[in-house]
């Protein structure tokens, strides 16, 4: 209360005015909560009903292309739907996934990027206004209006290009996760359909046996699964596995088990021929990662080599002519 007096005091408002104010917007908050629990009640039973009849998360895959219907997604979310897509395509991708993943994604930046830099520019400007701890107070105001300034234009950049920084890395790290062990689930299928199991059963038993190897390819099986089963056509699932693996290798996998089905062909001769491809790919591109280092290395070497040269080349002749002179 004697915090509350000494803000009321500083504001220059009787002390039941704050406190009214503080009551009213409890009251909106608590109306506003209702007003969402009473919204998405129906939406919140469906997501119940499927997490209890099935072990895979998260069983509903939400499109890109969903349209922001809350208030925060339409502030916050990227309004147009290509931008929108790319982003939570990525998000998938990354393995961040949700009906909120894209907003508190935005959340974190603008979080980061405006509203921390406001909040310390605000107790900075305004000293005494809110109570804080004596370190902290000690600390924020000894500081310089150029530091403060610094700051926060640190945190400005921070805030909006360090979360895509982040986003960027774990997309690529989980991507090449993906490239290593995409190859052995093909050959593990394969054996699986060979020994004359159904695909579906042969694609839930690797998923099985490669969940504590390669999680991200066993969490998208079952998501394929969950999906079919939903009654989503066979094609659309597996492109949009594709599309959330985010990797070529992906694309072509679902491309040669939808024509083996549609055709009639041998699904196991298909990705006994395709698993081996893949490798190959790899090889490939391994070599071809170390046929690019002498050409690195020399640019290096060029770079640290020819000072020395030159020191050794010239520096006896500069001497020399310095000496003459």
């Amino acid at each position: 209360m004697g915090g509350i007096a000494g803000l009321a005091e500083r504001l220059g408002v009787e002390p039941i005015v704050l406190v009214g104010a503080g009551f009213g917007f409890g009251v909106m908050l608590l109306l506003a909560s209702f007003f969402l629990i009473a919204r998405d009640r129906e939406k919140a039973r469906v997501l119940a009903r499927l997490r209890a009849e099935s072990e895979a998360r998260p069983q509903v895959m939400l499109t890109p292309e969903t349209a922001a219907d809350g208030f925060l997604d339409k502030v916050f979310v990227p309004a147009e739907a290509k931008e929108r897509g790319k982003l939570r395509r990525d998000l998938e991708i990354a393995g961040l996934r949700g009906q909120n993943a894209a907003l508190a994604y935005n959340l974190v930046r603008f979080g980061i990027g405006l509203g921390l830099p406001a909040v310390i520019a605000f107790l900075y400007f305004n000293p005494g206004l809110v109570p804080l701890p004596d370190a902290v107070a000690d600390r924020l105001y000894s500081l310089r209006t150029n530091q403060i300034t610094l700051g926060c234009s640190a945190l400005i950049v921070a805030g909006f290009y360090g979360p895509a920084l982040w986003l960027s890395a774990r997309v690529s790290e989980r991507r090449s996760r993906i490239e290593l062990a995409f190859p052995n689930a093909l050959d593990l299928l394969q054996v699986g359909v060979e020994a004359g199991m159904a695909f579906d059963a042969a694609l839930a038993r690797v998923a099985d046996e490669l969940d504590g190897v390669a999680p991200e390819i066993c969490s998208e099986f079952r998501i394929v699964q969950q999906e079919i089963l939903a009654g989503r056509p066979r094609e659309a699932a597996y492109r949009d596995m594709a599309d959330r693996l985010g990797i070529e290798e992906a694309y072509g996998f679902a491309n040669v088990v939808m024509q083996s089905m549609r055709f009639g062909t041998s699904i196991s001769s298909a990705l006994l021929t395709y698993s081996a491809e893949m490798r190959q790919r790899r090889e490939l591109r391994a070599q071809e990662k170390a046929n690019r280092l002498p050409v690195l290395m020399s640019a290096v070497m060029a770079t640290l080599m020819m000072p020395a040269l030159l020191i050794v080349t010239i520096g006896p002749v500069v001497l020399r002519y310095m000496a003459g002179f």
